[in-house]
């Protein structure tokens, strides 16, 4: 073999070997793919600061008798097991193993035990395999909501307003980009398109495409906080002093459903079931109202907010955030939930 066919065959094998490299460098970059329907949290407990979450496995939340840091427990409320020393709220679980959430150290009395224990602010994938915490995002945010394979947020742009950006998360390291300058609170996510309540112009009910920026009317009602359903749209009315409404896809006129103002809301997780917090500063009070059977019921009098459901419960806390609920919504009852763990 003459020199010349030897430096080709050697010159191969290197290109050869530095493509392998970056394959698999590209191939260790991504992560595991969400479906592009994926929603890592529903819209009623993002309108509630996110503190619960759940996959087919666990419940993810942010417990109040331990500086809201990170745990999780079965479906049945037990094998409680603290996950991170961060405070967190907009808990999002991917289709895999990680966890999506907004930083809140600066409301905890002690730091956490990490390398970025003093960033006290950002966006964090923690993976559940590993225990491996990663930065997405540094500052204060809004509202974040894993979308297929994005996160969309709020964040301060260089107009000081907040604005609307997304992260992919099927990469290790995603730079940040802006959707749009409108104000924009990324909940209600449905057949890929995101639905929220205007505020720049009116306040009717718009569709907007994550991927182009681009908003179309949905729906000229006057909203406030809408969940969007296969079925039909609850939301606030804004022009009605904050009184709930439905509004069905077969149908363009929407029906009353608690005519009262009301401060929260939320659906349960089988849809079944609506709980608000009446707020007309008269009879302050708890409410279930049975969608089906159209008949509302007081939970509890008094006030209420972080109203969030998942599976057959819903939790919420005092205004104050000193005591944390569970409601127990097939045996209607109600034990005070506050696990904590030892440093």
């Amino acid at each position: 073999m003459n020199k010349l066919v030897k430096k080709i065959l050697v010159f191969i094998i290197l290109l050869s070997l530095i493509a392998i490299v970056v394959l698999l460098s590209k191939v260790n970059s991504r992560l595991t793919e969400n479906p592009p329907d994926y929603t890592g949290n529903t819209a009623g407990n993002l309108y509630n600061r996110g503190l619960f979450a759940e996959d087919e496995n666990y419940i993810y939340f942010a417990s109040l008798a331990d500086n809201y840091r990170l745990y999780r427990m079965n479906h049945s409320l037990e094998d409680v097991t603290r996950l991170s020393k961060d405070s967190a709220e907009y808990i999002n679980p991917d289709s895999s193993s990680c966890l999506y959430y907004s930083r809140i150290n600066y409301r905890m009395n002690t730091l956490g035990s990490t390398a970025f224990d003093i960033l006290n602010t950002g966006i964090y994938r923690l993976s559940l395999k590993n225990k491996e915490l990663s930065r997405l995002y540094p500052d204060a945010c809004g509202t974040v909501f894993l979308a297929g394979n994005n996160l969309l947020f709020q964040a301060y742009g260089k107009d000081g307003n907040f604005d609307l950006y997304s992260l992919a998360t099927n990469r290790k390291n995603p730079a940040e980009n802006l959707v749009t300058t409108d104000y924009i609170n990324p909940v209600s996510y449905h057949n890929g398109l995101l639905y929220y309540a205007g505020v720049t112009e009116d306040h009717c009910l718009y569709a907007l495409s994550p991927e182009t920026g681009i908003s179309s009317l949905s729906a000229d009602i006057d909203c406030f906080l809408p969940i969007v359903t296969d079925k039909g749209t609850y939301f606030l009315s804004q022009k009605h002093n904050y009184a709930l409404y439905y509004l069905p896809n077969t149908s363009d006129t929407a029906t009353l459903l608690a005519d009262t103002r009301l401060s929260a809301y939320n659906l349960s997780t089988d849809e079944q079931t609506l709980f608000y917090q009446v707020d007309n500063q008269k009879n302050n009070r708890l409410c279930r109202y049975d969608i089906a059977e159209k008949k509302e019921t007081t939970i509890l009098d008094g006030n209420y907010k972080n109203l969030n459901t998942v599976s057959g419960y819903l939790f919420f806390t005092d205004f104050a955030e000193t005591v944390c609920y569970c409601y127990d919504i097939s045996a209607d009852t109600i034990f005070s939930f506050m696990p904590s763990a030892e440093d």
